[in-house]
């Protein structure tokens, strides 16, 4: 990233890698210390997650510009994450489990519902993607992929240990960690990849905005035709 420049490109995923190395460095420090090590993990995961979501938006937000200049969607898109994390995190806080304090269920709670809003983010990214036939963009798509794969490790974890319990203790402590490595890997691969110049980012032009527009009410107006509007 360094070496393209790529942190001036990607200043939020830059702040996610290196939050990232410096909180893997800080909780390997208290491994041997287990309460210790409980709050050093549940303390630093909230910024590592809050630093993932604002990292999948800002590619989300490059790729897809033209969708802001919706009013409508401007709000809806943080609106809905914000709404999402604040009722898991407010259902934890009234309702905690036996096992948990009030503020370790929220924040655990807040931590599990993040995920499924990344996932969310990254399905609906390359849902659009095929919808609008958006252009080629090698470090957004990847970086987003990335994203989506790690998160999914971590949901996948969450639905075993729900459903199986400790049967399948293995699978459920071991699978979100080799995702994430997938997820590196991922990354890697589009950082040490030249984006070809004519699928490279470039200024929105007025020409770019109005087709993604029309394109965006062409299927809004199929779509309420399919549920009976006029």
């Amino acid at each position: 990233m360094g070496q393209r420049h790529l942190y001036r490109r990607f200043p939020l995923f830059t702040s996610y890698v290196a939050a990232l190395v410096v909180v893997t460095m800080l909780r390997s420090a208290f491994l041997s210390h287990r309460n210790a090590y409980f709050y050093v993990y549940w303390f630093s995961e909230p910024v590592e997650v809050l630093l993932a979501v604002l990292a999948v938006h800002e590619s989300f937000l490059t790729v897809f510009r033209g969708f802001y200049r919706l009013t409508w969607f401007r709000l809806l898109f943080p609106g809905a994450i914000i709404a999402a994390l604040a009722y898991s995190a407010w259902k934890a806080w009234a309702h905690p489990p036996v096992h948990a304090s009030r503020w370790g269920a929220a924040i655990i709670s807040t931590s599990i519902a993040s995920q499924y809003v990344i996932m969310g983010i990254c399905i609906l990214f390359f849902l659009l993607e095929r919808a609008f036939s958006v252009r080629w963009r090698l470090y957004e798509f990847r970086i987003v992929f990335g994203f989506g794969i790690a998160a999914l490790g971590d949901v996948a974890a969450g639905v075993i240990r729900s459903e199986l319990g400790q049967k399948q203790r293995f699978l459920s402590e071991y699978l979100p960690g080799f995702l994430f490595l997938l997820a590196v890997v991922v990354w890697l691969s589009a950082m040490f990849g030249a984006e070809p110049k004519e699928a490279a980012p470039i200024a929105d032009t007025p020409e770019e905005r109005r087709a993604m527009l029309e394109g965006l009410r062409y299927h809004m107006r199929v779509l309420r035709k399919l549920v009976g509007k006029k």
